[in-house]
């Protein structure tokens, strides 16, 4: 945004003090209310600010989750997001039904008796648990993982430039971690790992013809050549909630290319998918697609697709830029891999599941 500064990275951290401070005002004011006689001018003032703070709430809202879809986000970053956008929802519900029953309040002049008042006045706290926890789970995005700051976002850029690098040195084909984490890296074994250590839920090796391709600019790639004939594979174990990172060259392949994760089978999970320079972001459940998001997407030579699937909160990005972004209830915890279908060859340089939970 223009008015912005250079050093803000989006209009949201500007807003959300206010509606914290004009909500907090209104309850002391509620509580005065209760301990002065003559206190009709108090609720007024109470009711007033309710409506004000209740109107900031939905600009913070809103503002929030163009703020989510605008920075990019490290893996370990992903729950606490989550959960802040969750609690950012609830406090939007909350608040906005109780600004609109203030309003009638005040309109028919509701809240003269002592009792009546007191439950006006509890109610708004319990409005306060809500919103500290809004704030809570905001505080711990800038203030512990450095989200939206200026200097965190430098310090990641060399360490993750230091895990490339770290990477490069690493052996072929497939690491597991304890924490349920695995990466897939290519090698002079990798052929062999993708038929041994990938569960393959739909087709086989045998119809992606898995080869080592010598790239010299990008170092060594998976091959794989198909013809029509679908193919779906896993790894790892079951995670409830992941970031994937599948680095690719669709430059000879026309057809469909998924990251799949939450895999229950072959019928039932969720994905992220390119297709015709389309990004879209779905569930497959007992064999039928549903789409959430679909966007355009463009995707020349070597790119990295990152899906991400936590709590009820779904992601799809090209080159950390954010393309698709949706809700619903989460599928229970399932595996990560690919599903291909289509003609030509796909280039696979790594793949990178990070647990998030």
């Amino acid at each position: 945004m223009p008015f912005l500064p250079e050093w803000a990275p989006n209009v949201h951290p500007m807003i959300v003090h206010f509606p914290i401070a004009l909500l907090i005002v209104a309850l002391l004011f509620d509580l005065a209310a209760l301990v002065v006689k003559q206190h009709n001018w108090l609720q007024k003032s109470a009711a007033i600010l309710y409506i004000a703070g209740a109107l900031f709430v939905v600009v913070a809202f809103l503002s929030g989750r163009q703020a989510a879809d605008s920075v990019n986000v490290p893996a370990v970053v992903n729950p606490t997001l989550g959960e802040h956008a969750d609690w950012g929802l609830r406090t939007l519900w909350f608040f906005g039904i109780y600004g609109v029953a203030r309003l009638f309040f005040l309109w028919k002049n509701v809240g003269k008796k002592w009792v009546l008042s007191l439950v006006i006045f509890l109610i708004g706290a319990a409005g306060m648990a809500v919103l500290y926890e809004t704030a809570e789970h905001g505080a711990e995005l800038v203030f512990r993982h450095g989200i939206g700051v200026q200097a965190a976002e430098q310090t990641r850029t060399e360490l993750e430039q230091l895990r490339k690098e770290n990477e490069a040195l690493s052996t072929s084909g497939l690491q597991e971690f304890p924490n349920g984490s695995w990466k897939w890296l290519p090698g002079s074994g990798a052929a062999v790992v993708l038929k041994r250590q990938f569960t393959w839920l739909k087709g086989s090796p045998a119809d992606v013809n898995p080869t080592l391709n010598k790239d010299a600019a990008n170092g060594e790639a998976l091959r794989l050549t198909l013809s029509n004939q679908p193919v779906l594979f896993t790894a790892g174990k079951p995670l409830s909630g992941v970031q994937v990172d599948v680095r690719l060259n669709l430059d000879k392949f026309t057809g469909t290319v998924m990251v799949v994760h939450h895999v229950q089978d072959a019928a039932n999970f969720d994905f992220i998918s390119l297709k015709g320079g389309k990004m879209t972001l779905g569930r497959m459940e007992n064999g039928k697609v549903s789409v959430e998001d679909e966007d355009e997407a463009t995707y020349r030579g070597w790119f990295t697709l990152r899906a991400v699937g936590d709590g009820r909160h779904f992601r799809g990005y090209l080159n950390e830029k954010l393309v698709t972004h949706g809700h619903g209830n989460p599928l229970p915890a399932g595996t990560v891999g690919l599903s291909l279908n289509g003609s030509g060859q796909v280039l696979i340089e790594e793949i990178a599941v990070q647990s998030l939970r």
